[in-house]
């Protein structure tokens, strides 16, 4: 009687230990509600947003200090920020981005001097309205600083300069949306092609 009462005892203790572990395990399993989870989404977002909104803001600042002669670019992250920004999908500042570009090409040097020719073609094939338009107003010392960065990207090319080129520009032609104007900046397009050919050969010849 003894022996069966010890048995009985040990097999209540077994169960309530497995009814425990059990009830733990399911606990550890609860799905987390949909609205809680909606709910993190939301304040995720929204902490996003913030930290892309003081990001803007911050390189908005670094780039009116460089048009303002404050800062000089270099090969940092805040210098390409602000160069990338003229590819953002918002474009309410492009003007005032495409200035500092422009300031940045002018006193680009050293590491930076290495980038910016590609910055020069990718937004030239990517906006090539804007481009032409704002190139057609450059003084010739200006123009000669843009074209001279494009040809030191064609003469690292690894196929024919003149064949890559043209390839090139053509792309950046088919590109052009303003019809009302789509002569006179093909013309404008085709000069700077010339040129570009022209300071091609020139750094092949030196």
């Amino acid at each position: 009687m003894k022996k069966l009462l010890q048995i009985l005892f040990l097999t209540q203790f077994i169960l309530l230990s497995c009814n425990s572990k059990t009830e733990k395990k399911a606990e550890l399993k609860k799905p987390v509600s949909t609205e809680s989870l909606s709910q993190t989404i939301k304040v995720s977002e929204t902490e996003k947003d913030k930290t892309v909104e003081i990001d803007t803001a911050k390189i908005k600042k670094y780039a009116q200090q460089i048009l303002d002669n404050k800062i000089y670019p270099s090969d940092d992250n805040e210098t390409f920020e602000c160069i990338n920004q003229l590819f953002a999908e918002n474009q309410k500042d492009i003007n005032f981005y495409f200035n500092v570009f422009r300031v940045i090409v002018k006193k680009s040097d050293g590491a930076l001097s290495e980038a910016i020719g590609q910055y020069v073609m990718s937004f030239l094939r990517s906006n090539p309205d804007f481009f032409i338009e704002k190139y057609s107003e450059f003084d010739s010392d200006e123009k000669n600083k843009f074209v001279g960065f494009m040809a030191y990207e064609f003469y690292f090319s690894e196929t024919d300069y003149k064949t890559e080129i043209n390839e090139y520009f053509a792309k950046v032609s088919n590109g052009i949306k303003s019809e009302s104007e789509t002569k006179t900046k093909t013309k404008i397009l085709t000069e700077m092609k010339e040129s570009v050919i022209k300071e091609t050969e020139s750094i092949i010849n030196e």
